[in-house]
C-alpha cells in the first residue's frame, strides 16, 4: 500500500496545517523586534510590504496546487515544470528546510516549557526530558494519521492567536505609551526611512515561511484543488493581517518614537503582556508560546514525513520510505525516520550550543536559505509548466509577471542572510547550506534516471482534473 488516506481532512485541517508551520504567536514573540532594530517604530509597514511580496509567491503555489495535488509540494512542482534534477534539488531543500525547523522548534517548545515550570512551580525539569516527551508525543499523532495531528493544531493555534489578540487589544484600548496613531504605518519612525523599512523586511518575511505547507497534505484533504488554495490564501491574508494588527499594538505599546526600546526588547510580548493586561496574561503568553513551539513542531514533522514519503514512493528515495501503514494509512517508515532523526539531531545541537538561542538560531540558520530558495525555483519553474502542460490557460499575469515580482521579493532576504557575511558560527552553517545544496545537486544529477514512473503519476495527475 502506497498510497495516503484520502479525505482525510478537509479545508480547516489544510489551512491549520500552513498556519502552524507559520507559527504566528512564535513569530510575534520573537521577530518584531529584531525588524525595530532597522525600521524603528515603523514595524507595521514593514509586516505590510511583506505580506504584499508573499501574496506574488503565494500566487504561484495556488497556481501550482491547482493543478498538481500532490504530498512531495515543491518536488512535485518542480519536477514537472523543470525536470527530475530540479525536482529532486526541490525536495532535497524542502527536507533540509523544514526537517531542520522541526528539531529547532522541539529546542524551543523544550526550552520554555522547563522555563515556565520553574517561574510558575518553583521545580525544573530537564530540557532533555521535555524534548523526549513531544518528540514521542508527536510521533504517536503522527502513527494515528493527519487528522488527530490537524485537530491539535487547530486547538493550539486558535488558543495561541486568541492570548495574542487579548493582550494587543489591551494594549490598543488604553492608547499605548503615546496614543493610537496611524504614523507608525509610514516611515516617518524608521531611523533610516525606506532603507531602514525594507532592510527589516527580511526577517518580516521570514514570518511568512510555511503558508505553502499545506501543499503536502493535498492527497489527504477532500478536494484539493479546491481546499488547498484556499487554505493557502487563508493563511497568509489572515496571519498576515494578524501580524499587522500585533504589530501596531506592540508599536503603539512602547511607542512610535521609541523603536529603541521595542528594538532592545529580548521578549516584548512578555514585557507588554504584563504592563498593560496583567502578570496573568504574561503566564498566558509563555503558555502560548510553547504551545505554539510544539504545534509547528507537529506540522513540520507531518509536512517533512510527507516529502519523504512521496519521494519514496517516487522511486527517488528508498521505496520502503513509501510504504503506508494499512490501518491508520499514515506513512510509517517516513515516521519512524524522521523522529530517530529529529531526537539525535536535536539533543547533539542542544547538548553542544545549549537549547535556547544559540542551537535554536543554529538549525533557523541553516534551514531559512533552502526555504527561501525553493521559492525563487518555484516561481521560474510556473512558467516552463503551464507552457508545457496547460497553455490553453497560460496567463501573462498570474503566471509569469506575478510568480516574477515574488520571486524579487524572496531575494530580498536571500540577500540578507548572505550579505554581509555573517560572523563565527553563522558562516560556518553558510559554508554547510552551500555543500548541502551542492550534494543535492550532484545527487540529483546522479538519480536522474531513476523515479521512472514519477512523471507518469505527476502526468495522471494532472489528467484527472476531479481527483
Amino acid at each position: 500500500m502506497s498510497e495516503l488516506k484520502k479525505n482525510a481532512i478537509s479545508w480547516p485541517g489544510a489551512i491549520a496545517m500552513s498556519i502552524a508551520i507559520m507559527a504566528p504567536a512564535a513569530g510575534m514573540m520573537f521577530a518584531p523586534q529584531v525588524v525595530a532594530q532597522t525600521a524603528g517604530g515603523a514595524v507595521p509597514l514593514a509586516f505590510i510590504v511583506s505580506l504584499i511580496g508573499s501574496l506574488f509567491v503565494a500566487n504561484t503555489i495556488v497556481q501550482f496546487a491547482k493543478r498538481l495535488p500532490h504530498a512531495g509540494s515543491f518536488f512535485a512542482y518542480n519536477t514537472a515544470g523543470l525536470g527530475k534534477v530540479a525536482g529532486f534539488v526541490s525536495g532535497w531543500l524542502l527536507f533540509s528546510g523544514y526537517f531542520v525547523f522541526y528539531p529547532q522548534n522541539l529546542l524551543a517548545a523544550a526550552f520554555f516549557t522547563s522555563s515556565v515550570c520553574k517561574s510558575l512551580f518553583g521545580f525544573e525539569i530537564s530540557w532533555i526530558a521535555i524534548a523526549l516527551l513531544f518528540a514521542g508525543i508527536i510521533w504517536w499523532l503522527s502513527l494515528r494519521g493527519i487528522s488527530n495531528s490537524m485537530k491539535t493544531d487547530l486547538f493550539f493555534v486558535a488558543f495561541e492567536v486568541l492570548v495574542l489578540v487579548i493582550v494587543a487589544v489591551s494594549i490598543i484600548a488604553k492608547g499605548g505609551a503615546e496614543g493610537n496613531t496611524w504614523s507608525v504605518f509610514t516611515p516617518q519612525h524608521s531611523p533610516t526611512g525606506w532603507g531602514g523599512v525594507f532592510f527589516g523586511m527580511i526577517f518580516a518575511m521570514m514570518t511568512f515561511m510555511g503558508f505553502e505547507s499545506a501543499g503536502t497534505v493535498a492527497e489527504e484533504t477532500s478536494n484539493p484543488r479546491k481546499n488547498i488554495p484556499r487554505a493557502i490564501w487563508g493563511s497568509v491574508i489572515g496571519v498576515g493581517i494578524f501580524y499587522i494588527f500585533m504589530t501596531y499594538a506592540m508599536s503603539i505599546g512602547y511607542g512610535p518614537s521609541k523603536g529603541a526600546d521595542f528594538a532592545a526588547a529580548t521578549i516584548p510580548m512578555e514585557d507588554l503582556a504584563s504592563r498593560y493586561a496583567g502578570t496573568g496574561m504574561r503566564w498566558a503568553v509563555d503558555i502560548a508560546g510553547i504551545l505554539s513551539a510544539f504545534a509547528v513542531s507537529l506540522a513540520l514533522n507531518n509536512a517533512t514525513v510527507r516529502v519523504i514519503f512521496a519521494m519514496g514512493r517516487d522511486g527517488v528515495l528508498p521505496r520502503v520510505l513509501g510504504q503506508i501503514d494499512p490501518k491508520f494509512a499514515a506513512p510509517k517508515n517516513s515516521i519512524h525516520l524522521v523522529a530517530l532523526c529529529t531526537i539525535v539531531l536535536a539533543l547533539v545541537i542542544g547538548i553542544l550550543f545549549g537549547p535556547y538561542p544559540n542551537g535554536y538560531g543554529f538549525l533557523g540558520s541553516f534551514g531559512t536559505l533552502p526555504i527561501l530558495l525553493l521559492y525563487v525555483i518555484a516561481s521560474l519553474s510556473l512558467y516552463r509548466f503551464m507552457k508545457k502542460h496547460d497553455p490553453l490557460h497560460f496567463n501573462w499575469w498570474h503566471h509569469a509577471i506575478m510568480p516574477g515580482i515574488g520571486g524579487l521579493f524572496m531575494l530580498l532576504p536571500i540577500y540578507g542572510t548572505v550579505f554581509p557575511l555573517p560572523p563565527w558560527p553563522y558562516n560556518l552553517i553558510l559554508l554547510l547550506v552551500v555543500l548541502y545544496i551542492a550534494a543535492g545537486i550532484i545527487w540529483g544529477f546522479r538519480l536522474r534516471k531513476k523515479g521512472g514512473d514519477m512523471l507518469d503519476r505527476l502526468e495522471k495527475i494532472m489528467n484527472h482534473p476531479g481527483d
